[in-house]
């Protein structure tokens, strides 16, 4: 009981607490308090101060943000992960590339930086070595909820975004999510998995640009969703293999030194 208060239930608190302060800072936008072009950077601040308070008080685990040791080992372990980013970033840096450049896409950069920082800081750093309290010995399980909560998060995006949309997105998070969490992980890494978060989130810069306001061409059909969930739910099953693999006999640090 005393592991499950420590582990799996403030992992719990911790997901609640993210969506109160995800749904918290969106009154600010709707009392027109924050433009709605800088709502998405108001809203992802709040949420990594509030887990950092969070973090402080209650759960304190480390977060291990950086590890210089063993630096192509590191690149090693994230070769899996690399390949579906640069998957994602070959086919939207094109595409960053042919926007007409505005000072607005300097802050739009620095907005896909802080939501690396923040969901992997969440996700990874925090949520992680809370679960793996509660499962010291079983780092699949601890991989497999991380993500599971990662991608559970995305049915937030539901309330302004299609069903159709939403659905293969969340099974991408948790493909994705499982991926980051087998690399740090295995590396102890936090900033790499950050860097990597980012760069798959070009897209939304190129979003920002040609829609700042509005989110309604972000639609699939119902035919292309279910393919597309399909593709997303295999990937899934890869990532799960290649996190367990990393993450074999490997010590998830759980208490501060």
């Amino acid at each position: 009981m005393h592991n499950f208060k420590r582990g799996f239930g403030l992992a719990l608190l911790l997901f609640i607490w993210v969506i109160a302060l995800f749904f918290a800072s969106a009154t600010f936008v709707s009392f027109g308090w924050v433009p709605m072009r800088y709502s998405g950077i108001v809203q992802d601040a709040i949420v990594l101060i509030g887990v950092g308070i969070f973090n402080h008080y209650l759960a304190h685990v480390p977060v291990l943000f950086w590890n210089r040791r063993n630096g192509w080992g590191q690149l090693e372990q994230a070769v899996p992960a690399l390949l579906i980013v640069g998957l994602l970033v070959s086919a939207n840096l094109p595409k960053l590339l042919t926007v007409h450049f505005q000072p607005l896409i300097l802050l739009y950069l620095g907005y896909v930086i802080l939501i690396g920082l923040t969901e992997e800081y969440v996700f990874r750093g925090v949520l992680i070595p809370l679960l793996a309290r509660s499962f010291p010995n079983n780092n699949v399980v601890t991989v497999l909820l991380s993500s599971l909560l990662f991608g559970g998060l995305h049915i937030i995006n539901s309330t302004h975004l299609s069903l159709t949309y939403v659905l293969p997105q969340i099974l991408f998070a948790m493909a994705i999510g499982t991926l980051f969490a087998g690399v740090y992980i295995r590396t102890h890494n936090l900033g790499l998995t950050i860097l990597m978060h980012a760069a798959t989130d070009l897209s939304v810069v190129v979003q920002l640009v040609e829609h700042p306001t509005s989110s309604a061409n972000l639609n699939l059909s119902p035919s292309v969703s279910i393919a597309v969930s399909i593709f997303y739910g295999l990937l899934l099953v890869i990532a799960i293999l290649v996190a367990k693999r990393q993450t074999r006999h490997v010590k998830i640090p759980t208490e501060l030194s």
